[in-house]
């Protein structure tokens, strides 16, 4: 026997073990940990939350949540959601236990939360997601429509040797509590014109800086022209209270990539990559918008958070760029590894759309 029901806290440890057992495979295969909280993650974002498990004799065998929030497509507020979080073990893939149901929840949810796109994150080289997700069978009437958005890159810039920001036309600062309506006001106009954009005029950065916990005004930076003028600004995130990434095993170019990262890391005493079994110590920059997409002011702010976090002990930190990103000139010359994914929008099988605007999109890396 075997049904699919909505997950309560109760299921906390069942829900932790089938996370963590179930890993993102790769070249680098990563197993994300969540506890204490399973749920303290959604707890933090806005919106509605509805986390399914697929439970069998033996107990939980998959999993997938769906979270929905107000944002905005082609100019016009909309109701956006994501799926995440989606394990099955080897068993439930074999005998398709959660897949059957996958379709009709996600028709049924749309119309209930009035949902017309979902988006959803897929690493490049998870050949065995693309296959079951993405490829179209006829066999699958009800098998949802992915229509890929966007190739894109979760970019790891690591600490290496200690840096300075060069001096140049823009000047970075960290933020104060002054600074927040201003930096709320450019979220705001950039998230409007970008496909699934976050509601930054409803308060979304104060419900953040509120909210997810290592997340502060302090760790907000601005960047200005000489004219004085804010031109961008980006936030880091330290997300070890919610989440972190276990590296389970180092594959093909991965492991040649982690030798030489490691002799040069003892010879300039920089943290070595997590062995097997191992957690990697980083943090995210979002709330992040550049103006005209120059790539001088990305360096800028890259440059000022790289100088304060050299040396406190973590690996890396982690940002967003599309598949030919204007703004990939602003790393140069930073140590750099790109883990690649797909970006791709979610429609159920009776409403299947394939076209959408271009430009950047609002998805937040930080929270897939």
């Amino acid at each position: 026997m075997s049904h699919l029901r909505s997950a309560t806290r109760e299921d906390n440890p069942r829900l932790l073990e089938l996370f963590g057992a179930v890993p993102m495979q790769g070249e680098l295969v990563l197993a994300t940990q969540r506890s204490p909280d399973f749920f303290r993650l959604y707890d933090m974002q806005r919106g509605d939350t509805e986390l399914w498990v697929h439970e069998v004799e033996e107990g939980l065998d998959g999993m997938g949540a769906v979270l929905v929030r107000e944002g905005w497509l082609e100019g016009r507020p909309c109701r956006v959601g994501y799926l995440g979080d989606l394990r099955t073990r080897f068993s439930a893939r074999r005998s398709r236990g959660l897949a059957r149901f996958y379709g009709p929840v996600l028709e049924e949810t749309a119309k209930r939360q009035g949902v017309d796109v979902f988006l959803t994150s897929v690493m490049a080289t998870n050949a065995a997601a693309l296959q079951a997700l993405v490829k179209r069978k006829k066999k699958r009437e009800a098998q949802p429509h992915y229509a890929l958005l966007r190739r894109f890159s979760a970019v790891s810039v690591h600490f290496t040797r200690r840096r300075k920001p060069r001096p140049g036309r823009i000047h970075v600062r960290r933020a104060t509590a002054g600074d927040i309506p201003a930096m709320a006001a450019m979220l705001d106009a950039d998230h409007r014109a970008r496909p699934f954009g976050y509601r930054y005029d409803q308060g979304e950065l104060e419900h953040r800086l509120e909210r997810w916990p290592g997340l502060s005004v302090e760790g907000c930076y601005l960047a200005f022209d000489e004219g004085r003028k804010l031109v961008g600004c980006t936030s880091v995130w330290d997300p070890d209270a919610v989440k972190r990434y276990r590296v389970l095993a180092y594959r093909g170019s991965m492991r040649w990539v982690k030798w030489g990262y490691d002799a040069m890391a003892t010879v300039l005493r920089a943290p070595r990559l997590p062995e097997p079994g191992n957690d990697f110590r980083y943090f995210y920059l979002c709330n992040t918008s550049i103006a005209g997409e120059d790539p001088t002011i990305l360096r800028a702010l890259v440059e000022q958070v790289y100088a304060d976090h050299h040396g406190k002990g973590y690996h890396f930190f982690s940002l967003y760029l599309d598949e030919g990103d204007p703004l990939n000139p602003a790393l140069e010359g930073f140590f750099q590894r790109r883990l690649d994914f797909h970006l791709y929008a979610v429609t159920p099988a009776s409403a299947a759309r394939e076209h959408f605007p271009t430009g950047r999109t609002g998805f937040e890396m930080a929270l897939a």
